[in-house]
């Protein structure tokens, strides 16, 4: 393998490097793999150690009910545990749900986006954009070292047309190799690079202490794999439009007949796509750390929590969740509390209106005794004079 991609050196600096950088990350992430996962005694008992762990926590959690965890979600963890077995066991699976999906798939999407550009025939750079690359980087290489010919033999001077020509063309050169190959091989390369050591962090998403690590990494995966989509779509948007100058510093060079003013215009188109580019890379950044691992716990608890739709018959009822014993006791304890209060005030209010209206007698009878007593001698007079 080493051989095969040594063999595309010498097929041009923009093919040499996409080319060599492209089979030396496939072959550096397989061998990775393989010897992390196969030959490494240390991960598989590092691996032995976090499932045995997770496994004790899920049945602590299930047995005395702690947190959201419920046989219910059985299947899940059956189901999680079986994809991180087959993803850091098997280069296969590994491959082509990992790999693949951030080496190849970026690049295929963004052929298919750039179809337009592609398939009318207007722009022979763009319809091959590697070859379309190397073509760009060669004419612009050329006609920087002719004007710069050109600007030391007429007046030695580095303030002429000439010499400016020739500095934005070499700077242009430069800019369009950073912008094109070596964007999309450093992107190549990080992935060769997380992919390789990606059974430890696939290996920590078990637990939930360690999960940020393995959000962490498919965010840097994902910035990784959208690199390359994005720059493939500005490279072939980019060969498109300097098609036209780069034919026009050719037919200029080959018949000897520099225009400096051509020569700086095309390299002010190539500075404005490599500041594209850079602006590209950190969007993709920004979109890569959009992702957010699902929780079906949390899920399930917010679910739990939200207030159902009331039914028109049970409006005047809500209904709430069951308590937990230990609820249920405190809520017991509080309306017996409540209970005996309330007898204790109830037999308070009975003494005090007993009380009242045994007052109240005692003095509606000393008032009739007193009414008796001013009435008798008038009585008793008014009887003896009729007696008489």
């Amino acid at each position: 393998m080493t051989a095969a991609c040594a063999s595309m050196v010498d097929d041009g600096v923009i093919r040499g490097v996409l080319y060599t950088v492209d089979c030396q990350t496939r072959a550096y992430a397989q061998g990775g793999y393989m010897a992390l996962t196969s030959g490494s005694s240390v991960f598989q008992s590092a691996l032995t150690a976090l499932l045995t762990i997770y496994v004790a926590l899920v049945g602590y959690r299930m047995l005395f009910a702690q947190g959201n965890t419920r046989l219910s979600d059985a299947p899940i963890i059956g189901l999680k545990i079986g994809a991180i077995l087959a993803l850091v066991t098997s280069w296969s699976t590994f491959q082509a749900v990992v790999f693949d999906l951030a080496d190849r798939a970026p690049v295929e999407i963004a052929a298919l986006a750039s179809t337009p550009l592609q398939a009318g025939g207007a722009s022979t750079l763009a319809a091959h954009p590697i070859d379309g690359l190397q073509a760009a980087y060669d004419e612009f290489s050329q006609t920087g070292a002719a004007y710069g010919k050109i600007a030391g033999a007429a007046a030695r001077s580095y303030s002429s047309p000439q010499a400016a020509a020739a500095e934005a063309t070499a700077a242009a050169t430069g800019v369009l190799f950073l912008s094109g190959a070596g964007v999309i091989s450093a992107a190549t390369l990080a992935i060769g690079i997380l992919t390789a050591v990606g059974p430890v962090f696939i290996a920590l998403a078990l637990i939930p202490a360690t999960r940020g690590l393995f959000v962490g990494w498919v965010r840097a995966l994902a910035a990784a794999a959208l690199t390359p989509l994005v720059a493939w779509l500005l490279i072939v948007l980019m060969l498109s439009v300097l098609q036209p100058w780069i034919e026009a510093l050719a037919a200029q060079r080959v018949g000897l007949q520099l225009d400096p003013q051509t020569a700086m215009s095309a390299a002010a188109l190539v500075f404005v796509f490599g500041f594209g580019q850079a602006a590209l890379v950190i969007g993709a950044c920004v979109m890569a750390m959009g992702f957010r691992l699902p929780s079906f716990a949390a899920s399930a608890a917010n679910r739990a929590s939200e207030p159902a739709a009331p039914r028109p018959e049970a409006v005047a009822f809500p209904q709430s969740p069951l308590p937990s014993r230990a609820e249920r006791l405190a809520l017991d304890l509080q309306r017996d509390q409540a209970q005996g209060a309330a007898r204790t005030r109830a037999a308070a209010t009975a003494a005090a209106a007993g009380a009242t209206r045994r007052e109240i007698s005692v003095t509606v009878d000393e008032g009739r005794r007193l009414g008796d007593a001013y009435r008798r001698p008038a009585f008793a007079a008014r009887r003896a004079g009729v007696m008489r």
